[in-house]
């Protein structure tokens, strides 16, 4: 336990020689790790809004199913609705998921939803709600759970019922109305509100190709139930969602389908198909991409905040010739000179890195704040450039470190006599 005791001291007798002589020049030492400071807060704050992009988004294709996949009806252009009556081709029906059940035998569970814009005159004018007509499958293949009541039914269904199920949201909007046994106005009709849906935390955002429905908000019917009262009226689906079995089967099976569908279709391109689980890979992809993009350009930060503490320490080898032969004459040897100068450059990155992880928070705050991107902080986020700054600190001192350990006694000691 001795050596261990007299180490201990000696180290720390190092620590505290370190921190007065950084002490006695307190702007250069300030000077001197502002790089790594601004390198610490431009790395942190990267990963940290890098971070939460990709958190949202892997959440908000997670959410979707990575065994599911969507094919949505497509806007088409003058050509495409030209080409679709010349071939007959009505969109989207449900018939396609016979089809594909037939074509596809590694599918597991289906569901088919179709967008209405129905009257809603009877809600108050705080309350536009989405009306959404679902086949039977909906609530299971999106893992929806249900407040109070039940889900629409596949008896709903092939019987058109005048029943609905509301989102949470819109349920406590209407209050007392909106509860499963009340009567709402759709369209001008009479709908029995059957059930209420769970809360669900919906990360999709507006305007974005993997956008989800925002369940909490919506009025959802049973499928064909509008379209019954309008024989005449050609409405074709809006979406069909297609659960596999397993991701193994999803590349062949994504291609069985959207084959399928283009020969039914008569090679209308009328659909478009989007794959949760290929886009969680390619996003996967692009976030570690932008990570080591921008993360060079943090780590460049850190590169040229060491040189400018390498300089710092050269020019205090210099002016410090004389106390490095006194040191040496007293009977210390190279190694504790080497400590004793790496010590003082790890204690200023370690403090640069310190500073620059609590600038690197309250910037990529407000980064968050003006821009209203999200941020997500982890034990990695916070260490990595931390780490970097301390070991950035022991590299860019070393040479200087060496250097003054080599210095001949005899020289030093007579150095500016």
């Amino acid at each position: 336990m001795a050596p261990y005791a007299e180490h201990k001291r000696y180290l720390l007798y190092v620590i505290c020689t370190a921190s007065i002589s950084l002490m006695l020049h307190k702007m250069r030492s300030g000077l001197s790790i502002l790089g790594i400071v601004c390198g610490v807060m431009t790395v942190l704050a990267v990963f940290a809004i890098g971070k939460g992009a990709e958190v949202e988004t892997l959440g908000r294709i997670e959410q979707m199913g990575v065994k599911n996949i969507y094919v949505r009806s497509d806007n088409l252009t003058q050509t495409q609705i030209n080409r679709a009556q010349k071939y007959h081709s009505q969109g989207l029906q449900a018939s396609d998921l016979d089809r594909l059940k037939i074509a596809c035998p590694a599918i597991k569970h289906t569901a088919a939803t179709r967008e209405r814009a129905v009257d809603l005159i009877s809600f108050p004018e705080n309350i536009s709600p989405k009306v959404l007509e679902v086949s039977s499958g909906y609530s299971r293949i999106l893992g929806l759970s249900m407040k109070s009541g039940r889900f629409i039914s596949n008896r709903d269904v092939v019987n058109k019922n005048r029943v609905c199920v509301l989102g949470w949201s819109l349920s406590m909007a209407l209050g007392a109305e909106g509860k499963p046994g009340q009567i709402i106005h759709i369209g001008g009709d009479l709908w029995k509100i059957v059930g209420v849906i769970q809360k669900q935390d919906i990360l999709g955002a507006e305007n974005t190709r993997i956008s989800l429905q925002n369940v909490n908000d919506l009025i959802i019917i049973p499928l064909g139930s509008i379209e019954q009262r309008k024989r005449g009226e050609f409405v074709p689906l809006s979406e069909l969602i297609i659960e596999l079995d397993s991701m193994e089967q999803m590349q062949i099976s994504t291609a069985v389908i959207k084959r399928t569908l283009e020969v039914a279709h008569h090679g209308v391109d009328d659909f478009e198909t989007i794959v949760p689980f290929e886009l969680l890979a390619q996003s996967k992809k692009i976030q570690r991409t932008f990570n080591i993009v921008f993360g060079s350009i943090g780590g460049f930060s850190l590169i040229i905040g060491g040189i400018g503490i390498m300089n710092i320490m050269l020019a205090g080898v210099s002016e410090r010739v004389r106390e490095i032969g006194l040191r040496r004459a007293v009977g210390a040897r190279p190694y504790h000179i080497v400590l004793q100068f790496l010590m003082e450059s790890v204690i200023l990155t370690t403090l640069g890195g310190v500073i620059g992880v609590g600038g690197g928070v309250v910037l990529s705050e407000v980064i968050s704040l003006i821009a209203g991107w999200p941020i997500y902080y982890s034990s990695e986020i916070i260490m990595i450039p931390l780490t970097s700054a301390v070991l950035t600190g022991g590299l860019a001192g070393l040479y200087p470190a060496i250097k003054a350990s080599r210095m001949d006694p005899r020289y030093a000691l007579g150095y500016g006599v």
